[in-house]
């Protein structure tokens, strides 16, 4: 008996008896099924109650089924077992998937029932149709998370096999004539069927109905007036089990998109359908695709090419998408550069859309010219932004501009007669690249300051700003200072602009007690009118004067000098 064969001591003969009393019931079943041909079908006499006359016998293969699940349950046999168990059977009845879909709900036994399901359908062909119905009943439950993303990841690492070539539908980012060649050459990409209404070929399910089912729930997403350039043209019994999903507990339409997206890891390409599901949804749909977006992205190695084509395509009803999609990449590309093609393709949608946040993931990519045209729009960004593109250059193999022409640039955007960019934002600009001075040598500020100190015409505004921030955070720079730059600046009567002279005074306060003979001698080369003033706010300064004054060769002194300090 059933109960006699669990009593027994040895499990593996117990599990050995309970098979061959379930191959002896349903080869009874299936002989009495053969001797009333048309009576009912086979898999109604294994599993209906009102088919027990029919079969001659008080219970059916089913119930003799549930009487054994009952007795596992009772007596704690390992799930592992019961899988083996499954394994071995002439036939599943539809209580087994009922029970592991129970089981799937239990955070404990959940791995194990799933993992049962994956054997039911590679090593029973009958099961492939019901264990593929399951698992995407769970994938879209209404329930706990947990179900959902342990059931998205069986399909996609244990199942999911991409097909070889795409479907119209798949590709909506390219012409007819672009697609040429590149679609399934049994349907031309239009449609696929499931002929025979008994049989799921294996390398079909892992496949088109992974792929094709998690599309469907992608595009349930989108606005009720939603249009999509091409119909997806699968099976009637597809369509049946997603119009059977919805009647059910489904979740939320934020939660129908992260098949599609685990999906887009493995197969790139898929990634188009998801932007144009993207422009047919309303506001909140569309952020929640932004944000989820990265889910995929960060996965994708940065030298796939659907990300480029991606960007390509790119239009202003895409914007916001793509703009997160670069972004992702300019954080996971690491030391890795771009294709150059992303900059080709991101000037083209910064030309659309006037948005310079688009370019500052493709900083480094930009040509010097170009970088230089959209160079102001950058600098009034965001400081996140700004450090983000600067960083790009900063850290590039071979960027457009130098650290030296980068510096030299954000001195040029504002001058006595203009400001290309407000003042703020350039001192913002100069402070950021200042603050990432330990990535690279900062001897560049000081081939700066003198390359500005040299150029003709007015000092940029910002100038002393730069030369007052290098004396008092870089001290090595400073003899540099008071001995090259603060004489070449007298020699230029710094002191006609009230602005620049208020700045250099400082850069000679923070200098003096460090430099005092550097100092001595700038102050030695003042007029006499500037040095009166100097002296009379300073006058502690006349001591230090005085002995560099008494140590140079007669005759190298300006008198008014010595008039001063007598």
């Amino acid at each position: 008996s059933f109960q006699a064969s669990l009593q027994t001591g040895n499990k593996g003969t117990a599990m050995e008896q309970l098979v061959e009393l379930f191959f002896a019931k349903f080869a009874t079943d299936v002989a009495r099924w053969q001797e009333s041909p048309g009576a009912v079908p086979l898999r109604e006499m294994l599993e209906a109650a009102s088919s027990r006359r029919l079969a001659a016998s008080n219970f059916t293969y089913a119930e003799l089924f549930d009487m054994c699940l009952a007795e596992f349950e009772k007596r704690d046999v390992p799930r592992r077992e019961l899988r083996s168990f499954l394994g071995e059977l002439p036939a599943i009845p539809s209580s087994a998937f009922r029970a592991l879909e129970a089981q799937c709900q239990l955070a404990g036994a959940r791995k194990m029932a799933l993992l049962t399901i994956l054997a039911l359908i590679e090593g029973k062909p009958a099961c492939r149709w019901r264990g593929l119905s399951l698992l995407f009943k769970l994938a879209f439950s209404a329930g706990e998370d947990g179900v959902r993303f342990d059931t998205i990841r069986l399909i996609i690492n244990k199942i999911y096999a991409g097909p070889k070539s795409p479907m119209r539908w798949q590709l909506p980012h390219l012409s007819d004539g672009e697609v040429r060649g590149l679609l399934d050459e049994d349907s031309n990409g239009s449609g696929w069927e499931l002929p025979d209404p008994d049989f799921l070929p294996l390398n079909r399910l892992r496949g088109r109905c992974v792929e094709d089912m998690a599309t469907l729930m992608l595009r349930s997403v989108a606005a009720p007036e939603a249009h999509f350039r091409h119909n997806i043209g699968i099976p009637q019994r597809l369509e049946q089990l997603r119009a059977d999903l919805f009647k059910g507990a489904i979740c939320s339409a934020k939660d129908r998109v992260w098949l599609y997206l685990a999906l887009c890891i493995k197969r790139p390409i898929l990634l188009h359908g998801l932007v144009e599901t993207f422009i047919e949804c309303d506001a909140e749909m569309k952020e929640h695709l932004i944000n989820s977006i990265e889910e995929a992205i960060k996965y994708i190695p940065v030298t796939e090419q659907e990300l480029l084509v991606l960007v390509q395509k790119a239009s202003h009803q895409t914007e916001p998408l793509v703009l997160k999609v670069l972004n992702i990449l300019m954080t996971t590309r690491g030391k890795e550069p771009l294709h150059p093609g992303f900059g080709e393709a991101v000037i083209r949608l910064y030309k659309e859309s006037n948005n310079p946040r688009l370019l500052v993931p493709v900083f480094d990519l930009l040509d010097r010219n170009s970088l230089l045209d959209f160079f102001p729009a950058v600098l009034q960004l965001e400081s996140e932004r700004v450090a983000d593109a600067f960083r790009l250059i900063v850290g590039s193999r071979a960027p457009p501009l130098s650290v030296t022409e980068l510096l030299m640039e954000l001195h040029h955007v504002n001058s006595p007669g203009e400001n290309i960019v407000p003042i703020k934002a350039s001192m913002q600009a100069l402070n950021i690249i200042f603050g990432m001075r330990d990535q690279f040598d900062t001897k560049v500020y000081g081939i700066v300051i003198q390359s500005l100190v040299e150029e003709p015409g007015p000092l940029p505004t910002l100038f002393m700003r730069t030369v007052i921030q290098v004396v008092k955070e870089l001290p090595r720079l400073s003899d540099f200072i008071v001995m090259e730059i603060l004489p070449r600046l007298v020699r230029q009567e710094v002191w006609g602009d009230e602005n620049m002279w208020r700045g250099f005074m400082i850069v000679l306060q923070h200098t003096f007690a460090s430099q005092p003979t550097g100092a001595a001698r700038v102050l030695a080369m003042l007029p006499m009118s500037q040095l009166e003033d100097v002296l009379v706010q300073h006058p502690d300064w006349k001591a230090q004067l005085r002995d560099y004054v008494a140590r140079q060769p007669h005759g190298t002194i300006m008198p008014h000098v010595k008039q001063l300090l007598e």
